[in-house]
């Protein structure tokens, strides 16, 4: 692998983590790695997904086939709390723990599986016990891990597990995230959902341009409906929907379409199965976009030729998409 062709890991902290990592001796596998398992002795299982709630979202056809090959262990999943609920209510695992205040340091498990190549969450599972660990080999420490497989960077995030459900014979039934919730909501073929919101800065389109797009819209007969985490309020003239993640999916699974950045909300809304489009900018859109049919992206019209601060997110870019250009995509989805 070329550090450089990677576009997850910062490319400097990531030649540091796998230079030290060849350093300590720990960067590959020991000699007793990828050992046959007898699946009848694993009885109670953790995966650990802490980080994003998109993240816990593209897992779910992982939890899916663990939970069908693994028919009689207990699943547990560790993720952040503001997706608790929701894969609750979706059945996303046996016990929903949430990070770091329930992280189950005093619990025995059989197996624990980390998704990321990430020596941080590696790091953090040898503070586990357990018999097995797995993960993926990336950024170092490799050798901590009873089971192990390179990371398949180049793969878009919900396929990235198949490859180590495929080292333990897992097979994987279904490969597009579905949530099990709202079955009995209608949806409104005239009602369009709007996200702003992102974890960066530079994932955001500019507030002008969604005036722009929702007064279009709006002429059109339109529906609309703004999403809004708490802190942030919706532009004058557009309903606003606020609340628990769980209220704001049941909005989402009502409606005929999400518009949305590079953000969790783009893979709930494929998830409930309503279509969604994501703006992206800069970074690669075949990495992270909303997965399945109902996932739709659009792209600035050139590739990035800015000076940006950040190595992967460019927030010119994001203002190069048009407002235009996302009404276009609409009508055709829509149509």
């Amino acid at each position: 692998m070329h550090i450089v062709d990677q576009e997850i890991l910062n490319p400097k902290k990531l030649f540091w983590s796998r230079f030290f990592s060849q350093l300590t001796c720990t960067f590959s596998p020991g000699r007793n790695a990828n050992q046959p398992i007898d699946k009848t002795s694993i009885k109670k299982i953790l995966i650990l997904e802490h980080q994003c709630i998109g993240d816990v979202i593209m897992l779910e056809p992982t939890l899916k086939a663990l939970k069908n090959y693994y028919t009689q262990a207990e699943i547990d999943l560790l993720c952040v709390s503001a997706v608790k609920e929701i894969a609750e209510s979706a059945g996303l695992a046996d016990k929903i723990l949430t990070f770091p205040e329930e992280t189950p340091y005093d619990v025995h498990y059989d197996m624990v599986f980390d998704f990321h190549g990430d020596i941080r969450h590696i790091r953090m599972m040898q503070g586990l016990k357990t018999r097995y660990r797995s993960g993926f080999s990336f950024s170092g420490g490799a050798y901590w891990l009873s089971h192990v497989v390179d990371y398949p960077y180049r793969e878009h995030q919900v396929e990235r597990p198949f490859s180590l459900l495929k080292l333990l014979n897992i097979p994987v039934e279904r490969n597009v995230p579905r949530l099990n919730l709202f079955s009995n909501v209608r949806k409104n073929p005239n009602k369009i959902v709007l996200h702003p919101g992102a974890n960066h800065p530079n994932r955001l389109w500019p507030e002008e341009h969604w005036k722009t797009m929702i007064t279009a819209l709006q002429k059109e007969g339109y529906e609309l409906i703004w999403l809004t985490p708490p802190g942030e309020t919706a532009p004058a003239g557009i309903d606003a929907l606020s609340g628990s993640l769980l209220k704001i999916a049941e909005g989402i699974a009502s409606s005929t379409l999400l518009i949305c950045c590079d953000s969790m909300s783009g893979h709930l809304a494929t998830a409930l199965r309503t279509h969604a489009l994501a703006i992206f900018g800069s970074q690669n859109p075949e990495l992270t976009k909303p997965y399945g049919p109902l996932g739709h992206i659009i792209v600035p019209p050139e590739a990035c030729k800015h000076v940006r601060s950040d190595w992967r997110l460019c927030a010119e870019c994001m203002a190069a998409v048009r407002p235009s250009a996302v009404l276009k995509e609409v009508q055709k989805i829509i149509k």
